[in-house]
């Protein structure tokens, strides 16, 4: 079986993963799920990035490294420095790596990102968060998970360690109705720059709390080299 390195992106923290670590554990596989201190302004990308490094030190292989959102990034560096079995993007941003030519638009028009505080982070106020990222989520669910959000401090662009995505075994996983993401978007990334075919998947931005046993299975099936890996 194997270890699953699961990456928060922007606002969450670790926890965000729970259900499907849950999930995974029941299918046999064991999930690390660090979290990045991506609230505070002096840290860099690799003060960012130690906890992932802890994790995937700590993993046994087969290491399957998931990157959600705009840890895309940070999960394309675990790749390329770790032995890394299976790369997979879910709903992700990609933004360290600039989109070919003739890409379409890349977030849902009017997506109401929230204001910066007088360190330059996002911060989400909960009605907000709850009305923008969680509409799907019972009442009490979204407020739940709108009470732990952090700000996310700007990280220099010029601190990105490497300059291409990693040559690896990888998939993209994208939702239909992504509160974030144009699906066209991330099919075309998919194909275009990893040279990948996109996996469809129903619902929202967060899988992971959305349907953990649906996209445990999925993630199952691709370890043992079901489609949508290459």
């Amino acid at each position: 079986m194997a270890t699953f390195c699961l990456i928060h992106g922007s606002w969450h923290d670790g926890s965000c993963w729970d259900p499907l670590s849950a999930a995974l554990a029941r299918r046999g596989h064991e999930a690390l799920s660090p979290t990045m201190p991506l609230d505070d302004p002096e840290a860099g990308f690799e003060d960012r990035f130690r906890p992932i490094a802890a994790a995937l030190a700590a993993g046994a292989d087969p290491l399957v490294v998931v990157g959600h959102s705009v840890s895309s990034g940070f999960a394309a560096v675990a790749a390329e420095r770790a032995p890394v079995a299976l790369l997979v993007h879910l709903c992700p941003r990609l933004g360290p790596f600039p989109a070919p030519a003739g890409a379409p638009a890349v977030f849902r028009e009017g997506f109401p990102f929230p204001p910066k505080d007088e360190l330059g982070r996002m911060v989400w106020e909960p009605e907000a968060a709850i009305e923008a990222m969680y509409p799907r989520f019972a009442p009490d669910v979204a407020a739940e998970l709108a009470a732990r959000l952090l700000p996310v401090a700007p990280l220099a662009e010029d601190q990105y360690p490497i300059d291409g995505h990693p040559d690896l075994p990888t998939a993209l996983i994208y939702a239909t109705e992504d509160e974030f993401f144009e699906p066209e978007w991330e099919r075309f990334m998919a194909r275009e720059l990893l040279g990948v075919e996109p996996i469809e998947i129903p619902g929202g931005h967060f899988p992971m709390l959305e349907d953990p046993e649906g996209l445990a299975e999925l993630l199952d099936r691709l370890v043992r080299g079901g489609a949508g890996a290459t």
